[in-house]
């Protein structure tokens, strides 16, 4: 018989280990805080160790606390991975990916069919908003893409994919001859509320004067900004990852200036939860997602 002390209590001790966080664990395993900490209490005495250290905000794991937690994570790891391999085919099969609106449509749609063609085992489940999605709450989606400052939470790793050039962007004949910045701020400017860079920033940065006064039309949604522009409203300043069609097909230009001062901004951001890094779907998508965009890995 296995010497062994109450699996609920290492199942909740794991969890609080690697989420630094006895709320976070509850919130997990669907218990309470109170819950969570009586477990761990037990196992404690089962030890007769401290194995955190409970401060005002929050908890730290003691060194005996720290060499189990190095223990559990690889036996937890193994345990998921054993039943993984025995899992409905299906449910190994799909991949819940949920992306920010524009990425999902100018970006990433466009490349998908490579990876399906990649990886025809998996099943692909694709969803959009541009609300903040908690990995942790939200068990049925495995990956998120998200745009501009992403939800960081313990539990769950966040990479940045890559730098992107936030550029003025118009239609071909939009401005006749090459124009200047000045001629540009007084121009019809298109605002992209989410855009983490501001035309205000981004003329200044360039040495506009200042900005037209006149009426600026404005979109929640990279993409629409982006259509806009290509329809001949005005001036959009958005990334020119999320124009890459458009600009490819050339039914939108970056203006030709004698010299201006580009501006590169980290503005998506892949997450997915940290136990599930070693996951097959998981690990192949981001290895994928990563190279289409150039980005080592």
């Amino acid at each position: 018989m296995r010497k062994l002390p109450s699996f609920f209590a290492l199942r909740a001790f794991e969890a609080a280990a690697r989420l630094e966080s006895f709320a976070l664990a509850a919130d997990e395993l669907h218990l309470t805080p109170s819950a969570i900490s009586h477990q761990i209490r037990g196992l404690e005495d089962y030890f007769g160790l401290p194995l955190f250290l409970r401060r005002h905000r929050g908890v730290a794991l003691t060194a005996d606390g720290t060499r189990l937690a190095a223990q559990l994570f690889d036996a937890f790891d193994a345990i998921e991975s054993a039943c993984a391999d025995l899992r409905p085919a299906d449910s190994a099969r799909t991949l819940a990916v949920h992306s920010s609106p524009s990425f999902a449509t100018q970006w990433l749609g466009p490349r998908l069919p490579r990876f399906m063609a990649a990886h025809p085992d998996i099943d692909l489940s694709m969803s959009s908003s541009a609300d903040p999605v908690d990995l942790l709450r939200h068990a049925d989606i495995d990956i998120v893409i998200a745009y501009g400052a992403p939800l960081r939470s313990q539990g769950v790793s966040t990479e940045a994919l890559g730098m992107e050039e936030i550029a003025p962007l118009c239609a071909p004949h939009w401005f006749e001859g090459e124009p200047d910045i000045e001629t540009l701020a007084q121009s019809v400017l298109i605002d992209s509320r989410l855009n983490p860079v501001r035309w205000r920033d981004w003329l200044a940065l360039n040495g506009a004067a200042r900005a037209s006064k006149r009426s600026r039309p404005s979109f929640d949604r990279a993409s629409l900004a982006i259509a806009a522009a290509v329809d001949g409203l005005g001036v959009a300043l958005e990334s020119t990852r999320l124009a890459e069609q458009e600009l490819q097909r050339g039914t939108l230009i970056v203006p030709s200036f004698a010299s201006y001062v580009s501006v590169l901004r980290e503005t998506h951001f892949l997450s997915y939860r940290t136990a599930d890094r070693r996951v097959p779907n998981v690990v192949q998508f981001r290895e994928w997602l990563f190279a289409e965009a150039g980005v080592a890995g």
